[in-house]
């Protein structure tokens, strides 16, 4: 089972404006256990694409968050779209703030940096994650067939797949 290990690091300014090191335990705790992620469509919507002279759209690269609130992976619309994820239904999604909200639904494929194998994402709920500078969000269902640790005393965490 392959095993990614992430220590969060950072850089900042003091109130002096001298550029210093900013604990991993406080970066972890301010954006959350964050991941490298490429999203692009899966290889049958690549296939097909092709076999009707299509464009392929390019790969999506950016920030995903591992969220254990979420019951469900999210890629942010615009990324979704951008990286010709295909459309494959539509539901309602519930946040924290936001109550049964109409969103289409995804299939992609979800590349994670440092891990050989992608995650295949058959319902992806499209959501606004852009603010947040992240294109998804990795949930529970995801999460379940995985090993995660939180290590906020070190500002690191562990995800196996």
């Amino acid at each position: 089972m392959p095993i990614l290990n992430q220590k969060i690091q950072g850089e900042g300014q003091d109130a002096a404006g001298k550029i210093v090191s900013i604990p991993p335990r406080l970066l972890l705790h301010r954006f959350g256990p964050r991941l490298q992620l490429t999203i692009a469509p899966l290889e049958e919507h690549v296939k097909a694409a092709a076999d009707k002279d299509e464009t392929i759209p390019q790969p999506v690269s950016g920030f995903a968050l591992i969220d254990t609130g979420a019951a469900v992976t999210c890629v942010d619309r615009t990324a979704a779209e951008r990286a010709g994820l295909a459309m494959v239904d539509s539901g309602f999604l519930t946040s924290a703030t936001h109550e049964a909200e109409a969103v289409p639904i995804y299939a992609g494929k979800l590349d994670i940096a440092g891990l050989p194998n992608n995650i295949v994402a058959h319902r992806a709920y499209g959501a606004n994650l852009k603010s947040q500078d992240l294109i998804a969000l990795i949930g529970r269902d995801v999460l379940q067939r995985c090993i995660l640790i939180y290590n906020g005393l070190d500002g690191s965490f562990s995800l196996s797949l």
